[in-house]
C-alpha cells in the first residue's frame, strides 16, 4: 500500500504543516505512505522519507499540502505545480491537494504583483486538474472558486495538537480564562481585545487569566504582564510559558473560558481556537454571535459576559463547540476526509472517538 501513495509536504514534524501531516498519516495505521519533503526532518522517522527534487516521485496517489513559502522562499513553486498537472495529466492517477496557503495578495502597485498573478494563474490549473481540493477557511475557497470555476471545494478546518487527555473528570475552575499560543499571538490577542476583556473583568465574569505558550522574549514577557495587570483580576494572573502537550491539555480542560480574536476568515485555520473547542471551553470572542458562522456562532462576545448569561447557556454552547470539533477537524475526522478522496481502504473508525469532558 505505501507503494502506492505518496504524501508531498514543504516539512515533516517541526510545528505547522509538518505536525499536520504527521498527525493525519498516523491515522492511517496499516496504510504507510511515502514522503517526498522540500525540507527534510533532522531526525529519523518510522516513515520512508525523500527529499522532494524537480521529478516527482513514482506514485498512484498522490496527496499535496500545500504551502506556498514552505516550497519556495519568494513563495511561487511553479516548477512543482506545473509538475503536478503534468503528472496528473499523465497517469491519471489521484491527485489530491489540500491548500493550506494560496498566493499572496499584494497591493496593485506593489512590484510582486505580476508574480501574484502568475501564481494564482498556475494554482488554478492544479485545482482543475485535481481529483479533490481542501482548503482551511471559506475565504480561501471562495477565492479558488473564482480562479478555478471550480465549485467543488471543501473546506476542512485545522486539527489542533493539543489533544483532549483521556480520563477529564470534566471540572473546572470557575472564573478562570486561559490564553494559548505563541507569544506574539497572544499580544496581539490582547492587545486587540484590551478594553473588552477590561470590562469582562470588571464585571467579575474571568477572575483570573492563565497564559501559556513558547515564542517568548525579555520584551514579551514585559508587555504580557503589564496588560494582565491592568486587568485587576481578582486571583491575578500566571504565565506558564511553553509545556508539554499533556500539561496544556490538563490546562484547557482545568479553564472555564478561552480568549480568542480570530476573525469569520481566519478561525478554521487557528489551531489555537480548535484546540479550546476541542477542550468543551467557553470562547470569548469579538466576532461571536448567534448569525455568525459556525464555529463563532457559538462562541460568547465579551458584552454577553458584561451583561448576564446563564451557565446552563455557557454550557450548550461549550458542547457544541465540542460536538462541532469532533465531526469537523478531529484528527480522525481530518483523516477521513483525505482517506475517502484518495480513493484509500482505511477501516473505520479510524480511532476512538474524542473522550468526553
Amino acid at each position: 500500500m505505501s507503494a502506492e501513495l505518496v504524501v508531498i509536504c514543504p516539512e515533516l514534524g517541526g510545528g505547522g504543516v509538518g505536525d499536520y501531516t504527521l498527525r493525519v498519516a498516523e491515522q492511517w495505521g496499516a496504510v504507510r505512505p511515502r514522503f517526498a519533503v522540500a525540507n527534510p526532518p533532522g531526525k529519523r522517522l518510522d516513515y520512508q522519507v525523500e527529499q522532494l527534487g524537480t521529478t516527482l516521485p513514482r506514485a498512484e496517489r498522490i496527496l499535496l499540502q500545500y504551502s506556498a513559502y514552505g516550497f519556495h522562499r519568494y513563495g511561487y513553486p511553479r516548477t512543482l505545480l506545473r509538475a503536478l498537472v503534468d503528472w496528473k495529466r499523465e497517469t491519471r492517477g489521484v491527485l489530491v491537494v489540500m491548500f493550506h496557503e494560496i498566493w499572496t495578495f499584494w497591493p496593485l502597485l506593489n512590484k510582486n504583483r505580476p508574480l501574484q498573478a502568475l501564481h494564482r494563474r498556475d494554482i488554478a490549473a492544479l485545482t482543475r486538474a485535481a481529483d479533490a481540493v481542501f482548503t482551511s477557511t471559506r475565504s480561501q475557497s471562495e477565492h479558488l472558486r473564482v480562479a478555478s470555476s471550480r465549485a467543488d471545494i471543501d473546506v476542512l478546518p485545522v486539527g489542533s495538537n493539543i489533544e483532549p487527555t483521556a480520563g477529564i473528570d470534566g471540572s473546572k475552575q470557575l472564573g478562570r480564562a486561559v490564553l494559548f499560543g505563541l507569544q506574539p499571538s497572544r499580544l496581539l490577542t490582547l492587545r486587540k481585545m484590551r478594553e473588552h476583556l477590561a470590562a469582562v473583568a470588571a464585571s467579575g465574569a474571568i477572575t483570573k487569566l492563565v497564559t501559556v505558550g513558547g515564542g517568548n522574549s525579555a520584551i514579551g514577557d514585559a508587555e504580557e504582564r503589564e496588560f494582565a495587570g491592568a486587568l485587576q483580576l481578582r486571583d491575578g494572573a500566571e504565565f506558564r510559558g511553553a509545556l508539554p502537550e499533556q500539561a496544556v491539555s490538563d490546562l484547557l480542560a482545568s479553564a472555564s473560558f478561552a480568549v480568542s480574536a480570530q476573525d469569520e476568515l481566519s478561525v478554521t485555520k487557528s489551531g489555537t481556537f480548535i484546540a479550546y473547542a476541542a477542550h468543551g471551553l467557553n470562547i470569548i470572542s469579538p466576532y461571536a454571535g448567534a448569525s455568525a458562522a459556525e464555529p463563532l456562532c457559538w462562541a460568547t462576545h465579551p458584552a454577553e459576559l458584561q451583561a448576564g448569561i446563564a451557565d446552563g447557556e455557557l454550557r450548550a454552547r461549550a458542547e457544541s463547540l465540542r460536538a462541532w470539533h469532533d465531526r469537523t477537524c478531529s484528527w480522525p475526522r481530518i483523516a477521513e476526509q483525505f482517506a475517502r478522496a484518495l480513493r484509500l481502504d482505511v477501516p473505520q473508525p479510524i480511532t476512538a472517538p474524542t473522550p468526553a469532558l
